[in-house]
């Protein structure tokens, strides 16, 4: 065996153990079929909470045990944890004075929040300050606002929505829905809308056509990600603009769609694709699996999905390398971002005129070619997503401090998007 075959041993073999430990894997099995309304939360010290028909599931130890409480539940649809042991349970339960709940125990414990939430609330944000804002409506929408679990708490802020599927509010002022215009008028209103004066007010998000649709997710107050019929956008500015982001899987035969995108920050996140064929119906499409980026949505992974289950339902994490999510009846998660897998194709990836090396590489790593984009904007991530802080401008960059393993730099420019792997000896 030679000497650089030896020292390439270690990594191999972290290598291998990382691609069977980084995968999502099966947890719990809370249902024998398919749960469209399912609903999970994960608390910051590890609790699990998963809403199911008529029961709420509830682990301490980040799944492996699990209790399930069938005293309430009543086809709830939506939880939410404002701390560790705070926690709210609504919307779609049957019985009217136990149509709110709300736990001050860690979810060991739940009781009524109140009798007047006999709206049909679409979606419900918890806040800061025992405050909350609801979406309610039918042909038309509103936002309710409010206190928590106080009567009488609902005051109507009219809204020009009709079928709202998101609310997401950012801070005390701003707020953003999307969904449905009833009736519609593509000339008159935009399927996402922002107020700025905490719901008061509305206006057009963006132009009124590349934006959301089905959902959104903020990491920052600026930076939003959402998805429509069948393309995600993307907004740096609040909602001012929004684009559409690359179809990662490139151009073919198929018209691809995406579930609302879940962002752990500006950067790195997660969504779950799928596909059918062009002139196919929904009857046609097929599940692709988990989707990761680790450069704010211009390039994906597909990650390490069990075969079976790729439906990936309410994707939910607790920092960028945990994460669970639902599919047909089960909880799977992972502990590193779901495994790395082939990064997929991105429309002008790989036109750039840029060469890397040594790799493997040990005290100094070379990017020749970089000075030919003065726009170029370069990042480097570890295996598991972590931001690697490396100077490049001059072409070159001292890598010596770094642990080895394996890492990926990316290059944007106008003209494309570059990136390669690297192995650090």
């Amino acid at each position: 065996m030679s000497s650089f075959v030896k020292l390439l041993m270690p990594i191999i073999v972290v290598l291998w153990g990382l691609a069977g430990y980084t995968q999502w894997y099966e947890i719990y099995q809370y249902s024998n079929g398919f749960g469209i309304q399912d609903n999970i939360e994960v608390t910051e010290d590890g609790k699990v909470f998963i809403l199911h028909v008529d029961s709420i599931h509830r682990s301490i130890d980040f799944g492996e045990t699990w209790s399930i409480d069938s005293s309430w539940g009543n086809g709830a649809t939506k939880i939410q944890f404002v701390s560790a042991d705070t926690g709210y349970v609504c919307c779609g339960l049957e019985d009217y004075e136990e149509n709110h709940l709300m736990t001050i125990d860690g979810g060991l414990t739940w009781m009524p929040c109140g009798t007047d939430i006999n709206f049909a609330i679409l979606d419900i944000e918890y806040l800061p300050g025992n405050l909350v804002k609801a979406a309610e409506g039918g042909l038309s929408s509103f936002v309710l606002g409010g206190k928590y679990c106080l009567s009488l708490i609902w005051q109507d802020d009219l809204a020009t929505m009709g079928e709202v599927y998101d609310l997401d509010v950012l801070n005390d002022s701003v707020m953003f829905m999307c969904g449905e215009i009833f009736p519609y008028d593509p000339f008159a209103f935009s399927t996402t809308i922002k107020s700025l004066n905490n719901g008061e007010s509305w206006q057009v998000s963006g132009d009124g056509f590349d934006v959301p649709y089905f959902g959104m997710d903020w990491p920052t107050d600026s930076v939003g990600y959402g998805n429509g019929l069948i393309n995600m956008y993307k907004t740096i500015d609040q909602g001012e603009t929004w684009f559409k982001l690359p179809n990662p899987f490139g151009e073919d035969d198929y018209i691809y769609y995406y579930a609302p995108p879940v962002f752990i920050n500006k950067e790195i996140g997660y969504v779950q694709g799928g596909r059918y064929p062009v002139g196919g119906t929904s009857s046609d499409s097929e599940n692709l699996g988990i989707l990761r980026t680790i450069d704010g949505g211009m390039s994906w992974y597909i990650t390490d999905t069990p075969e079976d289950f790729k439906c990936g339902q309410d994707i939910t994490c607790l920092n960028e390398d945990t994460c669970y999510y639902l599919c047909k009846g089960k909880l799977f998660r992972t502990f590193n971002g779901g495994g790395i897998g082939e990064p997929l194709s991105v429309t002008g990836q790989q036109h750039l005129s840029l060469t890397l090396h040594p790799n493997p590489a040990t005290d100094l790593l070379f990017l020749e070619g970089l000075a030919s984009y003065p726009d170029a904007v370069w990042s480097t991530y570890s295996i598991s997503g972590q931001t690697i802080p490396l100077d490049l401008w001059n072409g070159h960059a001292d890598i010596s401090h770094l642990p080895p393993g394996i890492y990926l730099t990316t290059v944007q420019t106008q003209q494309g998007i570059w990136r390669e792997k690297w192995v650090k000896l």
